[in-house]
């Protein structure tokens, strides 16, 4: 894995059903057994990294009857009103959601916001501001690769993009589409990937910034995958977590489809120490990011999300909207 909890599968691919979704994924052990009346609050669509509409992830969790989801595009809630339009339709809650990239110097830093509604003007205007500053950046990495002798437009990057917001894996596809690279880890590889010749750094929130602002915005603001923090022990990361419940972070994503079970108990234990929710999803995305993911299952076998993790989480949305 890289430093942004991305593993390199081989070339998995998975299993497409009878019914046109994917199969659980065996790429690192047997798929839960059942997962029926189970949850997933972290997934993403095409409206940020993702390879299916929002609308199919929901006719993809009431197909594995999932009892809830969380969409949680990367700074975006575009998504949002379109899944939980198609989760009335079919029975299926859809808590509103986003994850948030933070500047962090170590490893990840992830904020995934819960609650906080699609219409909210300050916080959608926040995230249009990070989204701008992202299409810079972005524009900064086309600069930078016609410097070294790759030339590609920004409107062919954003066009496939489509309706998403334009990242890296977005420009590194046209890198391979044009022939600059023969495939995507390679272009991350050789030129985008952290410290190599055409990374740029985007510009966010800082930790405390992005807690409080989703607190003042009264959602719940949870750390994504802790362990793609990278602290250097569980001492050091149960003390940093500490700081930031005094920012106000209200839980931890303990349940992460990529987490070690021993990391997974560690983390835990330290989340009811302090009185943080635990919170937990598999980040499927589909197509090359993360394939050894499904809605629900995650790589490690017998990975799955149980229900009781919900009433916390409401009472910790009862808590910041009051």
């Amino acid at each position: 894995m890289d430093s942004k909890g991305n593993r390199s599968v081989g070339g998995y691919v998975p299993t497409i059903g009878a019914d046109g979704f994917p199969e659980p994924s065996t790429f690192d052990g047997p798929p839960a057994a059942n997962i029926k009346g189970c949850i997933d609050l972290h997934m993403h669509s095409t409206c940020s990294d993702g390879a299916y509409d929002p609308e199919w992830l929901v006719r993809w969790a009431s197909k594995l009857g999932l009892r809830a989801i969380a969409l949680t595009d990367h700074d975006t809630m575009k998504g949002v009103p379109r899944a939980q339009a198609e989760g009335k339709k079919l029975g299926v809650e859809v808590i509103p959601g986003t994850e948030i990239s933070v500047a962090y110097s170590g490893g990840t830093f992830h904020l995934l916001s819960y609650f906080v509604e699609p219409t909210h003007v300050a916080f959608t205007a926040r995230l249009e501001d990070i989204a701008n500053k992202r299409h810079a950046r972005n524009q900064r990495i086309v600069t930078k690769l016609a410097e070294n002798g790759m030339h590609l437009t920004y409107d062919e990057i954003r066009a496939e993009a489509g309706e998403g917001v334009v990242g890296r894996p977005h420009i590194a596809r046209v890198l391979v589409k044009r022939g600059y690279v023969k495939e995507l880890q390679e272009a991350f590889d050789k030129w985008l990937g952290d410290g190599k010749p055409c990374f740029m750094e985007k510009e966010t929130f800082g930790p405390r910034q992005a807690i409080e602002h989703v607190r003042s915005c009264g959602g719940v603001p949870v750390m994504a995958h802790p362990y793609w923090l990278l602290r250097p022990s569980i001492e050091d990361l149960e003390k940093y977590l500490t700081e930031l419940r005094g920012y106000g972070l209200m839980g931890v994503e303990c349940v992460y489809s990529d987490h070690p079970p021993e990391f997974r108990a560690a983390v835990e234990t330290i989340a009811r120490k302090l009185g943080l929710v635990i919170t937990g999803g598999a980040d499927f995305h589909g197509g090359l990011t993360k394939p050894e993911v499904t809605l629900g299952h995650g790589p490690g076998g017998g990975f799955k999300i149980p229900a009781d993790l919900l009433d916390p989480l409401f009472k910790a949305r009862d808590k910041a909207k009051a």
